[in-house]
C-alpha cells in the first residue's frame, strides 16, 4: 500500500474521508477492501459507519466518544496493519450472467452512444460484453451496481432524465451500471436486462454486492421478453459462475 498517495478529507464534523487516489481500477479497490478489512477487525471504538467507494473510505464516527485527531491517528494505524494483511493465495470471484438485449425501445441511446465513440454497434457489444466488469460499491438507489473499466468514455447527460424504467443498462464517463428501480438518472441507456437485480420481496432483495462480478450477455429481443416471463413466473434463476484468480 503506497502511503504516498493516501489523503485524509475532513467530511463534516464526524466524518472522514481516506483517499487511495483518483483512478478506478482495481488495483486501488483492493486496498481500499484491505483497509476495510482491517478497519472491522480493529472494531475501533466510536466509528458508527464505514462506507467504501471506488477509491476512497467514508469513515462516520461519534464526535462525543472521540475527537477527530485521535480518530485520524487510528485510521492511520489501521492503514499500517492494513499494509502487512497476507495477500491471500487466490481470489475466487462471483461473476453473475445478466442479459441484455440492446434493441430498439430497450436502448433508447444506442445511437447517440455509437456517435459520441465512432464505433459501429457490432463493435460497441462486443466491448461492453467482453469483460466481467467489477462492482465497485452500491448506492444512489437499492442495489444499483457502480462498475467501472469501460474501454471507451462518454460524457453523462447534462440534464438527467425524470424516469428511467427499471434493468436499464446505462453507460456514464467509464462506468457502467444497472438501474434496479424505476428513477432518475444521467447515464445513456444502451440496453435493458429482465432481470430484478433488486426485489424487496425476495428473501435476498439484493442480487449483487461489492466485490462480484458483471458479465453481460447480448440477446435478442424475443430471448428478452421470454425470460422476462420466466422471472415474473418465478421460473428462473440467476445464474452465476466463480472463477479462480
Amino acid at each position: 500500500m503506497n502511503s504516498e498517495n493516501i489523503r485524509f478529507r475532513t467530511a463534516g464534523e464526524g466524518g472522514i474521508v481516506v483517499d487511495f487516489g483518483q483512478a478506478i481500477h482495481p488495483a486501488g479497490y483492493e486496498e481500499v477492501c484491505r483497509f476495510v478489512a482491517a478497519l472491522r477487525s480493529l472494531a475501533l471504538p466510536g466509528i458508527r459507519e464505514i462506507v467504501p467507494s471506488y477509491c476512497s473510505v467514508m469513515v462516520y464516527f461519534d464526535v462525543l466518544q472521540v475527537h477527530a485527531a485521535v480518530m485520524q491517528e487510528r485510521l492511520t494505524a489501521a492503514l499500517h496493519m492494513a499494509s502487512s494483511l497476507p495477500q491471500p493465495a487466490a481470489l475466487v470471484r462471483r461473476v453473475l450472467l445478466v442479459p441484455v438485449c440492446y434493441d430498439g425501445v430497450l436502448a433508447p441511446d444506442l445511437e447517440y452512444v455509437l456517435r459520441a465513440t465512432g464505433l459501429m454497434r457490432d463493435e460497441l457489444l462486443s466491448l461492453h460484453t467482453a469483460q466481467p466488469y467489477l462492482v465497485y460499491m452500491m448506492g444512489f438507489m437499492p442495489g444499483f451496481p457502480y462498475m467501472g473499466g469501460l474501454p471507451f468514455t462518454v460524457p453523462r447527460q447534462t440534464t438527467p432524465r425524470r424516469a428511467v424504467p427499471p434493468g436499464s443498462v446505462g453507460i456514464g464517463a467509464n462506468q457502467t451500471g444497472i438501474y434496479t428501480i424505476e428513477g432518475p438518472g444521467e447515464w445513456w441507456l444502451v440496453g435493458r436486462t429482465p432481470l430484478r437485480i433488486f426485489d424487496a420481496a425476495r428473501e435476498q432483495p439484493f442480487l449483487l454486492q461489492a466485490g462480484d462480478y458483471v458479465q453481460f450477455q447480448a440477446v435478442d429481443i424475443d430471448t428478452y421478453f421470454s425470460l422476462r416471463r420466466e422471472i415474473a413466473a418465478g421460473r428462473y434463476t440467476p445464474e452465476f459462475m466463480e472463477e479462480t484468480l
